[in-house]
């Protein structure tokens, strides 16, 4: 059991659909809205013709990617700037993953223009510089929540995540897994433990690493939000898996509560 009504979350195979699809902003849960466009697969030879493109283009990306002198960044800068130390963690095995997260966060809030979509400069960014067979190291996107909108619990596998407040308000539960955690389809009830219960306003940030507080819930005030996600994948396989949680704690003083993998559709 959630904050979130029934029905307020697709499955990961509609969700999936959406991003892959999507050409300018979807619902994708109940009173949620993302830019996708960023986040679209393209073929090695639409890449390889991206990359592959006229002088003059390429100087022209080089000159927009300056380095700021307002110590401001827009969207494409801000990729170019989180992009090598993203592989850097990624070759790394996911070494100092905390201070990755904490850089990711400041250079959100070196945004100069937050509130501006997102989805053409992360399309844009990826086009120039995925590599031949890559999962793209970063995915990048704004989310509109209406009110009372948005996720019912669940993690992210082999990937971590910062979520920057823009507009409004929404508040994010994060949990840790106790334990070992079981198979997607054992049908077995497991432990996670509620580590936070933030309240996400403008300017303020929500982190998740691989395995610290991997699990997390959204929901949106009485006047909506928007929110800006920067997520960083270490496999091709990463991607979210839904869970049910107990309305109550099972042990309120260490805020345990028992779940199991939401499957199916609803």
């Amino acid at each position: 059991m959630s904050y979130f009504p029934q029905h307020a979350s697709r499955d990961l195979d509609e969700l999936a659909t959406l991003a892959t699809h999507s050409t300018a902003r979807d619902e994708v849960a109940d009173g949620v809205t993302i830019e996708r466009r960023g986040l679209l697969w393209l073929s090695a030879a639409a890449i390889a013709a991206c990359v592959g493109s006229a002088p003059r283009l390429a100087a022209q990306s080089r000159q927009e990617l300056a380095p700021p002198t307002d110590g401001k960044l827009g969207h494409a800068e801000l990729l170019a700037e989180l992009l090598p130390q993203a592989r850097q963690l990624i070759a790394s095995g996911g070494q100092d993953e905390e201070t990755y997260l904490l850089a990711v966060a400041a250079a959100l809030l070196r945004l100069r223009e937050p509130n501006a979509p997102v989805g053409d400069a992360m399309s844009d960014f990826r086009k120039q510089h995925q590599r031949e067979g890559e999962r793209f190291p970063l995915g990048f996107s704004a989310m509109r929540l209406k009110p009372g909108g948005g996720f019912a619990p669940h993690d992210h596998l082999d990937y971590n995540g910062v979520i920057l407040g823009v507009e409004g308000e929404v508040r994010i539960r994060n949990f840790d897994f106790c334990g070992e955690v079981p198979a997607l389809d054992s049908g077995k009830t497991f432990e996670i433990r509620e580590t936070r219960d933030d309240l996400i306003l403008p300017g303020r940030f929500s982190t998740l690493g691989q395995r610290r507080e991997n699990v997390h819930e959204l929901v949106a005030g009485e006047s909506g939000a928007l929110v800006l996600d920067l997520f960083t994948f270490f496999s091709p396989e990463a991607g979210s898996r839904f869970l049910d949680v107990a309305a109550k704690p099972r042990d309120a003083v260490r805020r345990i509560y028992e779940a199991t993998w939401r499957t199916g559709r609803r």
